[in-house]
């Protein structure tokens, strides 16, 4: 594999050369580390005759200047309805759960639901268990019998 001199690095980040030498150059930086530091090499020696960008440049300036700005930055607060506050929701859900104990629904909720455990069925799984321990009973039964 051939290696790039430092001089020819040197010339490409000045922007000296023509664009197909620039891509070559660019994949060959891929592959090689040794030219990758002898690159980090000619950025380090012609730094100060690369042009600066300390300050805004004029596209971020164009681009500032389009943004909108705010005529009056202090903001505001909004005032809220009184429906949207929060004390209005905590009282709102008290009156409504006294209304409902009151009334008795939680009782009859309660009622219900010990009503349904009552009547339930038991499980596919319950059934299956129950019928594989009678099975496990008998095959014990069987075997004490035989082993008399």
């Amino acid at each position: 594999m051939s290696h790039i001199a430092l001089e020819e690095w040197k010339n490409y980040a000045r922007e000296e050369m023509d664009d197909n030498k620039r891509t070559e150059y660019e994949e060959h930086l891929y592959s090689c580390d040794q030219c990758m530091s002898l690159y980090m090499e000619a950025i380090e020696a012609v730094q100060d005759e690369l042009p600066s960008i300390e300050g805004p440049s004029l596209y971020t300036e164009q681009v500032m200047e389009r943004i909108p700005v705010e005529r009056d930055p202090v903001m505001r607060p909004v005032k809220k309805q009184w429906y949207e506050e929060k004390v209005f929701h905590y009282v709102l859900a008290t009156a409504m759960t006294l209304i409902l104990m009151a009334s008795g629904i939680f009782g009859e909720l309660t009622k219900i639901t010990t009503d349904f455990e009552k009547n339930q069925q038991p499980s596919f799984t319950e059934n299956i268990l129950n019928k594989t321990t009678a099975l496990l009973d008998s095959v014990e039964e069987i075997e004490e019998q035989e082993a008399e």
